[in-house]
């Protein structure tokens, strides 16, 4: 499989700009023996390292991470815009307990919730009367 020239973009520029999630990234390329078959997988586990942050009380790195994903869907294209919304967005709130999300949701930027409830609707944390919509949380 070949590596998309954007999605290697994306990649190398989380990897750049945040040089300490590089290590658990290239730890799923690793597995798979292959950058190219592992990007979704690295996107998810950038994802996975913005959770770690918040779990861990360090909300500014999240929040680092956050902003930086928010302005590049500003200026990404179609390939990107797919890799942030499917393997980034779309779990981030996933299987976290209650309080996670809402330590979470916050710090995520108005483009970023709006890819969020477009693909879950708006968390139930935020509507009146609403069970939880992600499972374990």
């Amino acid at each position: 499989m070949k590596l998309d020239p954007s999605v290697r973009s994306l990649l190398s520029k989380i990897i750049r700009r945040f040089p300490e999630v590089a290590q658990p990234m290239l730890a799923r390329a690793r597995a798979n023996r292959s950058v190219a078959n592992s990007t979704c997988d690295m996107m998810e586990e950038f994802a996975r390292q913005t959770q770690r942050a918040v779990r861990g009380g360090n909300t500014s790195v999240a929040s680092s991470y956050l902003q930086f994903v928010s302005a590049t869907l500003g200026t990404s294209d179609s390939k990107q815009r797919k890799y942030i919304d499917v393997y980034f967005v779309e779990g981030l709130l996933h299987g976290l307990p209650s309080a996670v999300q809402k330590e979470i949701w916050p710090l995520m930027p108005a483009n970023l919730r709006q890819l969020h409830v477009a693909m879950w609707g708006e968390p139930a944390f935020n509507r009146k009367g609403s069970a939880s919509e992600y499972p374990n949380s």
